[in-house]
């Protein structure tokens, strides 16, 4: 009877150790699938952004009078008080070169992708002057208000 007992215990830890490589193994799948991925990451940010929104009437308040303040402000001076000058500086330049290349397809072909480039450098820059207050207005059609310092061109 002793030994019996035994083999039942030795099969139920096998059938045991069998289980739960099985399960480690359907983790490691679930945790592999893409749709488990994004939606784990969708109900992620969803916990952390709607707790702060819920619990603040004026979002980016407590930036207000620390490094982060001071961080978003000189970024934002920085882009708007180099990026400008530099932008039109290489816009004027690729279309110098474009005029000089005097019919040479490869030199107007390189003209004209500085050109393109350039134009997509001032249309970032264009967009991340605007962009701020484009979302605050929007935020503020839906109840939601940001701090004044976390608008720096405002």
């Amino acid at each position: 009877m002793s030994n019996r007992s035994t083999k039942t215990n030795a099969s139920y830890l096998t059938t045991l150790r069998s289980l739960a490589s099985h399960a480690k193994f359907r983790a490691s799948q679930a945790t592999a699938n893409t749709a488990f991925i994004r939606s784990s990451q969708v109900f992620l940010l969803l916990a952390l952004f709607s707790a702060p929104v819920t619990a603040q009437q004026e979002i980016g308040g407590v930036y207000c009078d620390t490094p982060i303040q001071a961080l978003i402000v000189s970024v934002f001076g920085a882009l708007v008080g180099l990026g400008l000058p530099v932008t039109m500086f290489y816009m004027g330049r690729s279309g110098l070169s474009y005029m000089r290349a005097s019919g040479n397809p490869n030199q107007q072909n390189e003209a004209r992708r500085d050109l393109i480039l350039s134009g997509t450098g001032f249309g970032v820059i264009l967009l991340a002057v605007v962009a701020p207050e484009l979302v605050s207005k929007f935020a503020g059609e839906a109840g939601v208000t940001f701090s004044d310092c976390v608008n720096p061109l405002s």
